[in-house]
């Protein structure tokens, strides 16, 4: 995620300026033939931009909003987890007093550790056996290895070692049920998270965009020669900058969980939970918060 106050020009130009190159090229042809060599009959007699180019500003800007709002839930339903997971801990530490059930809180908590770095990955789709293994033990990590959903499998186990713990009136059932509500709300959330990496962007609003831009920079030219002359290749570009720009910003936005400079941060927001919960166990060993690296947290 882009975390800079500040847009920086070069970013902008290195994401558009390959269609912009091209635009450019056919701006200087038709600038070429209709001045240079006074082909008039290139240009229609009327070519109405400003209608076309506020039409497609509107379509833009509701496929924009779309994107943006789908981005936003992501980041909503991330804040959830840390805000539940931390709930969880807490709880947990209040609850589990008693000497026994240390060994039982300690597991729980670090299940719930490997509970969010299970679904940071299986959302970006990589590989999650294999990195959890400095968080759960080999018994563990064995039951939940052949899941189907591997964050489930691992909030399952949570819960039969809170039903353990019950059984053993390590906790009463009143307690019991207050974990329960935070683990469900905890289902919630991996559940939203889940629903939107699996129902993309609508097609029209995913491919027509582009193909509308696209279209509208190759009538520019055409439309302001007439009255730019020699200086059709500035206008031209500079407006068709403006909606390439628009573009690749919806487009940026449509998947919040594809590693880019856009996505949601969130390798960030599971190391903050781990670096939290592992403060509740007295863990020493936290690793440090990470940083934004060239203006970006991933």
């Amino acid at each position: 995620m882009l975390v800079r106050s500040n847009l920086r020009v070069e970013e902008v130009v290195r994401e558009t300026w390959r269609p912009l190159a091209v635009f450019f090229v056919l701006d200087l042809l038709v600038t070429i033939a209709y001045v240079g060599f006074g082909w008039t009959w290139i240009t229609p007699n009327s070519i109405p931009l400003p209608l076309l180019g506020t039409g497609l500003a509107v379509f833009l800007g509701l496929r924009n909003n779309t994107a943006y709002a789908r981005w936003w839930e992501a980041r909503t339903l991330w804040g959830a987890v840390v805000n539940h997971s931390r709930s969880l801990a807490r709880s947990l530490s209040a609850m589990m007093t008693n000497p026994e059930s240390q060994p039982a809180r300690h597991r729980i908590i670090q299940h719930q550790i490997a509970f969010v770095h299970a679904l940071r990955l299986s959302l970006r789709r990589e590989d999650v056996p294999r990195k959890l293994v400095r968080f759960l033990a080999e018994d563990d990590l064995d039951v939940v290895r052949s899941a189907a959903n591997i964050p489930f499998a691992i909030h399952t186990r949570m819960a039969e070692m809170i039903g353990e713990e019950l059984r053993a009136n390590r906790i009463d059932s009143i307690e019991a049920s207050a974990l329960n509500t935070i683990m469900s709300d905890l289902s919630n959330a991996q559940g939203g998270l889940e629903r939107i990496r699996n129902t993309p962007m609508p097609r029209q609003y995913a491919a027509l965009p582009g193909v509308f831009v696209s279209i509208y920079c190759v009538l520019l030219p055409f439309g302001f020669v007439p009255e730019l002359n020699f200086l059709t290749p500035l206008g031209s570009a500079a407006i068709g900058l403006m909606f390439l720009t628009l573009d690749m910003s919806g487009r940026h936005l449509e998947d919040p969980f594809t590693r880019s400079a856009h996505e949601i941060p969130m390798t960030a927001i599971t190391r903050t939970i781990e670096i939290d919960l592992k403060h509740t166990l007295g863990d020493e060993n936290r690793p440090a918060p990470l940083r934004p690296v060239f203006g970006v947290l991933t």
